[in-house]
């Protein structure tokens, strides 16, 4: 069984692009909006 998902490209290994890993770990538009009016 796959549990870790498909690879992503976050810019390098230990110096990486914050847009990148932003990117990757948040992709649901629907989900940051929600997140974004709780920390608020």
């Amino acid at each position: 069984a796959q549990v870790q998902g498909k690879p992503a490209d976050i810019g390098g290994y230990y110096a990486v692009d914050p847009a990148k890993v932003s990117a990757v770990m948040r992709p649901s538009a629907t989900f940051n909006a929600a997140l974004s009016t709780v920390q608020a």
